[in-house]
């Protein structure tokens, strides 16, 4: 897993290792994924284009051929790491074919993103 940044904000070293720490311990691979950190302008930039709406939303996630992207914007999330890493989370099993809105995959999603966010609190703190 890849980590850009494309916004004014920084991700601390803990916040990653803790986020690739998480995966691990619960077995979820995210190899070729990349997570990007965006601002609210290019959040909204893309929505608008891919989606028609103009507005910022927490996260956006893209599949496509071999590219699995995973868009996350900080500041819609007042900047806390534990929602940062909530939101990567469900990015990357959505990229992975995790669905919550089919109610028969909901329960599997749901129970992987709290598995993973446990793991990361242990690390994270």
């Amino acid at each position: 897993m890849e980590f850009v940044n494309l916004s004014d904000w920084e991700p601390d070293e803990k916040l990653k290792e803790a986020v690739l720490g998480a995966l691990e311990d619960v077995g979820v691979d995210a190899g070729g994924i990349t997570v990007a950190f965006v601002d609210r302008d290019y959040m909204a930039s893309l929505k608008e284009r891919f989606f028609g709406v103009k507005e910022s939303t927490d996260v956006l996630t893209f599949t496509y051929d071999d590219v699995r992207e995973v868009v996350v914007c900080p500041a819609h999330l007042g900047y806390d790491p534990h929602e940062i890493a909530r939101r990567i989370f469900h990015g990357i099993l959505h990229a992975l074919g995790h669905d919550h809105k089919v109610k028969s995959k909901a329960p599997k999603m749901e129970k992987l993103e709290k598995a993973l966010m446990e793991a990361f609190r242990r690390r994270y703190g």
